[in-house]
């Protein structure tokens, strides 16, 4: 789901929140916790979403139900389907104005006198060139855990670890921009989650699955190797990792099944 304080929904609820706690993590977060839930109201009214949201309670936010997520299915999957059929119902009717390439992969960012002004980009078997604005909106880096990765240049220690990123989160967008001169940081604060599932039929693998936090915002409680709850399952994510370092497992998250009626489709999965 996506925090954001002071949404429409939270007034709903009869919910109070300025998210005062997580503005304290700088002036990006300050930025989002402004103008973020005003935004995301007006994307998800143009994608008609707003009647499909709800406003839930997930751990690392104090208590307080501010995390908006969907009915049914995962948040982000609704949400980007959404946004590409409303997208695409533009290109349709004003192909003058908006122009969708599908599988297509950018392969250079053209400059001219140390600006951005278009890209290189692979499709439909070919070589094309677009000029204009550039806007980079891409996913993580975790997926690629080989030696001349992102992850493995910032954060070696972690490349032996499990991941819940798959190939796909491979930080190419990251190696585009540094070829240009574009600044990064953070890189070495990779987020640890504490719900990263064994899948039975692959009990081995460095890939797993996410279980999501709305679980634990439920009710879901973390039990040890005895049976044992041995952290706040409300605390942020890093606060219940560093108690998983401290415990043993394996490690089972369990809920009653009354308290998973509000999230049974998430149980199911």
């Amino acid at each position: 789901g996506i925090a954001a304080p002071g949404s429409a929904l939270q007034a709903a609820a009869g919910i109070s929140d300025d998210g005062a706690d997580l503005a304290k993590d700088g002036p990006a977060a300050k930025a989002l916790i402004t103008n973020g839930a005003k935004d995301f109201e007006w994307f998800t009214n143009i994608v008609g979403l707003a009647n499909e949201l709800v406003v839930r309670p997930t751990p690392g936010h104090g208590g307080v139900a501010r995390t908006i997520g969907t009915k049914t299915h995962f948040p982000g999957a609704v949400v980007t389907y959404a946004a590409i059929h409303v997208l695409g119902q533009i290109a349709s009717g004003k192909a003058e104005r908006l122009q969708v390439l599908k599988r297509a992969t950018v392969t250079k960012l053209l400059t001219e006198g140390g600006k951005v002004v278009g890209v290189e980009c692979s499709v439909g078997g070919g070589t094309q060139t677009l000029s204009g604005a550039v806007v980079i909106a891409v996913g993580g880096y975790a997926g690629d855990l080989s030696p001349g990765s992102v992850l493995a240049k910032n954060a070696p220690h972690l490349t032996k670890m499990a991941t819940t990123s798959d190939e796909r989160s491979s930080g190419d967008a990251i190696a585009l921009c540094g070829a240009v001169g574009a600044s990064v940081e953070n890189l070495d604060t990779v987020d640890l989650t504490p719900l990263a599932a064994v899948m039975p039929n692959a009990p081995d693998s460095q890939f797993k699955l996410v279980v999501s936090d709305a679980i634990c915002g439920a009710g879901g409680k973390l039990l040890d190797a005895q049976g044992k709850r041995f952290t706040d399952e409300m605390a942020c994510s890093q606060v219940r990792v560093d108690a998983m370092k401290a415990a043993k497992g394996p490690f089972r998250l369990v809920i009653t099944e009354a308290q998973a009626a509000s999230v049974q489709w998430l149980c199911d999965f």
